[in-house]
């Protein structure tokens, strides 16, 4: 990159990027063999790191919303199975005394 105001200030946004991606995605870059590392490397352009950055941030929020709907699904099943379960006593509790029950 050249030594100008506008590369210095691209330079400080990709290391805050970077920064923020190791924090959120639990990595670390520094070690050179992390892909995403060996991809930055490989950029030539703005518009390829660019690129590159958005499919990374469209592929995290993509994991993000997976992980709504599966917490969302945990909740649910953990609110429907103690109501199941007191479903099946009540049902066997109303077998009892009957001709066909114990």
């Amino acid at each position: 990159m050249t030594d100008c105001p506008g590369s210095a200030r691209f330079q400080a946004l990709l290391e805050y990027a970077l920064r923020d991606y190791e924090k959120n995605a639990s990595v670390t870059l520094a070690d050179w063999e992390d892909p995403l590392a060996i991809r930055l490397q490989r950029c030539h352009s703005i518009d390829d790191i660019t690129t590159l950055l958005q499919d990374k941030a469209q592929a995290f929020n993509d994991l993000r919303h997976r992980d709504r709907i599966l917490r969302s699904i945990k909740a649910t099943v953990s609110i429907l199975t103690p109501i199941s379960a007191v479903a099946s006593v009540a049902d066997d509790a109303s077998l009892v005394g009957t001709p066909n029950g114990s």
